[in-house]
């Protein structure tokens, strides 16, 4: 892939106004015709559908509010019929042999080309992702069998990569500072974490007046109220959910662990529970596992429990994620993906997603990431 070096100064009017629209254009060869196809936002549960045809589809969304993330996806096959965008306004062409978007190409305005050189960055079959997933599975394969001494190798290994890897997050965020794109890298890899506010004196207007930055500066301004989405006929689950507060109850749950045992929110109570949302195929999950190990490994045993809430839809998937990352805390699935009941109940339609329960059953805090989820917890367990 090739990268697209462009001026530091570039300005907001090259990326397109505001008020202005994003069309999607696409055309599959093998994509079946009248199949539904949907965009969603993941931040405010709104979403548009359109219908295959000929092979393609168009579809034409106002961007009133800067560029942010979306889902979006061709019928109802899950991960497999969907991919990850960054959209603003402008134009986007999708074209590919098959049904859906494997090896398809992207093209269209300058944030399309930005987009994809951040989404082979971030690829976990190939370079740094890839080691890195790899020695977090060797260094859990080294603890199953009580190798302290190559579990530790491994994890000086494991850092490193990972130290290369954020490095190579901020390079590119250095030479986009004026890119939604780079908002969208600045929350998600460095959300949490001292280079933050470094980070964020560097962007530009544009970057910082993206939706997804305005979220991150300013929560629960530019919040809707959330819906419950699942990814199927128009009307089958699109009913306004109760948005879930900071000092509200924890809306109550009851889901599978892998051998079918029911775990509930009640069992856990009495204790502080830390509720997080992620899935197999979430890249952005990955980095916080482990800040979530660390925070298991000190609090465990003090009134604290971890429910990790898949949203997998293939059991298989699951339990191999699980197992290679090494998530040794409570494991619950539904199976239902995005339809999953328990996600929908605390108004959250993106993930990585998290909720900070108390002993008296009252949401302490929702959204942490990296080094703010231990520096929380020391704040309220003594």
């Amino acid at each position: 892939m090739k990268k697209i070096l462009f001026s530091l100064l570039l300005s907001a009017g090259a990326y397109g106004a505001f008020a202005q629209e994003v069309v999607i254009t696409a055309k599959l060869d093998k994509a079946p015709n009248d199949t539904l196809v949907q965009l969603l936002e993941p931040y405010t549960g709104e979403f548009d559908t359109v219908r295959v045809v000929n092979h393609g589809f168009t579809i034409k969304r106002p961007m009133p509010k800067g560029g942010s993330i979306y889902v979006l996806m061709i019928g109802n096959q899950g991960e497999k019929g969907a991919t990850l965008l960054y959209l603003e306004s402008g134009k986007i062409h999708i074209s590919g042999k098959g049904p859906y978007f494997q090896n398809a190409t992207y093209s269209g305005d300058v944030w399309v080309k930005e987009w994809q050189e951040m989404m082979a960055l971030m690829d976990p079959e190939k370079g740094d992702p890839k080691k890195q997933n790899d020695l977090m599975e060797s260094i859990n394969k080294a603890m199953k069998v009580g190798d302290e001494d190559a579990a530790e190798k491994y994890g000086k290994e494991y850092q490193v990569v990972t130290d290369r890897l954020q490095q190579s997050y901020r390079n590119w965020i250095t030479k986009h500072p004026n890119s939604g794109v780079s908002a969208y890298a600045a929350t998600v890899f460095f959300n949490g974490k001292k280079e933050f506010d470094e980070i964020l004196a560097g962007l530009g207007e544009h970057a910082i007046a993206s939706r997804i930055m305005q979220r991150r500066l300013h929560p629960g301004t530019i919040d809707p109220s959330p819906m419950s989405v699942k990814f199927g006929e128009p009307g089958e689950a699109q009913g306004p959910l109760g948005k879930v507060k900071i000092g509200d109850m924890a809306p109550a749950f009851s889901v599978p662990d892998a051998n079918g045992k029911m775990v509930s929110l009640a069992d856990f109570k009495g204790k502080y529970v830390f509720l997080d949302f992620w899935a197999s195929w979430c890249g952005p999950c990955k980095p916080q596992i482990p800040y979530l190990k660390a925070a298991n490994d000190k609090y465990k045993g003090k009134n604290f429990s971890m429910i990790a809430v898949s949203l997998d839809s293939k059991k298989e998937a699951w339990e191999k994620a699980v197992e290679k990352h090494g998530i040794n805390w409570t494991n619950v699935c539904s199976m239902k993906g995005w339809a999953d009941e328990t996600i929908a109940s605390y108004g959250a339609s993106y993930i990585p997603f998290n909720v900070l329960i108390g002993p008296d059953g009252k949401v302490l805090a929702m959204g942490l990431y990296g080094e703010d989820v231990e520096k929380k917890l020391a704040e309220i367990i003594k």
